[in-house]
């Protein structure tokens, strides 16, 4: 009787064993049908680097001098980040123009066999700078936040005999993929997006060039639209 019940609870031992097997076997199969149906993991898996561009370009009608619009304008870049480049060009000629001058973007690869290879790293493409000829005021901001590289927001300032425009450009990499998704994620929800933090920080500049100068504000054009700040309907829109 002993020996009996002996086999048969090592029957049932092995039977569990294969029980659970089967289970495992049959989870496997149901997860690899269900990962080639969506690619939901793989994708989710996959290091991914995504550059964005955006640039928005705004008209002031004001009479103020250089020195008034340009230090209102670092005083709105400072309220949004700690490191702000600026620099005022030597303006040799009287002569204001008629129009404004336009900012030109350069592929900063192309000047340096070093950058072209970090682009090339990096997936060709984000090494774009804006070259601002002819502004009698510039700057260049950076931004460093997890999950993001390459964040650098440039200004352009032009003088013209109706007042001025200030041009601005913005360029960074969004990785994603794997533990980058965590670490954007984090990153989003306790300091904003970048897309966000260059919306505010253009909408901040301009509003302070207005309150300090008191000029007529006009949103020439830009990409891709702002919004979210309901004091921009106090702007015109060409």
């Amino acid at each position: 009787m002993h020996r009996l019940r002996t086999e048969n609870l090592r029957g049932n031992m092995l039977l569990n064993r294969k029980i659970h097997k089967l289970l495992a076997l049959c989870t496997v199969v149901g997860l690899s049908f269900e990962l080639a149906g969506c690619g939901g993991v793989n994708s989710y898996l996959a290091d991914k680097s995504e550059t964005v561009e955006m640039y928005h370009v705004f008209d002031f009608k004001t009479n103020a001098d250089v020195d008034t619009i340009s230090s209102a304008a670092t005083k709105g870049l400072s309220e949004n980040t700690g490191r702000v480049q600026e620099t005022r060009p030597l303006v040799m000629s009287h002569d204001i123009a008629d129009t404004p001058g336009r900012f030109q973007l350069v592929d900063m690869a192309s000047m340096s066999p070093l950058l072209q290879m970090a682009s090339n790293q990096a997936g060709g493409g984000a090494f774009r700078m804006a070259k601002c000829d002819g502004a009698v005021w510039t700057s260049h901001a950076v931004r460093a936040t997890s999950g993001y590289t390459n964040l650098n927001l440039y200004s352009c300032l032009y003088r013209y005999k109706q007042g001025y425009q200030l041009d601005i450009y913005a360029i960074f990499q969004k990785q994603s993929g794997g533990l980058n998704s965590l670490a954007t994620g984090l990153a989003d929800q306790m300091v904003g997006t970048p897309e966000e933090w260059v919306n505010k920080t253009i909408l901040d500049t301009v509003k302070t060039i207005q309150v300090a100068t008191g000029a007529q504000v006009t949103h020439v054009e830009g990409q891709p639209k702002i919004q979210g700040l309901p004091w921009l309907d106090k702007y015109v829109s060409q």
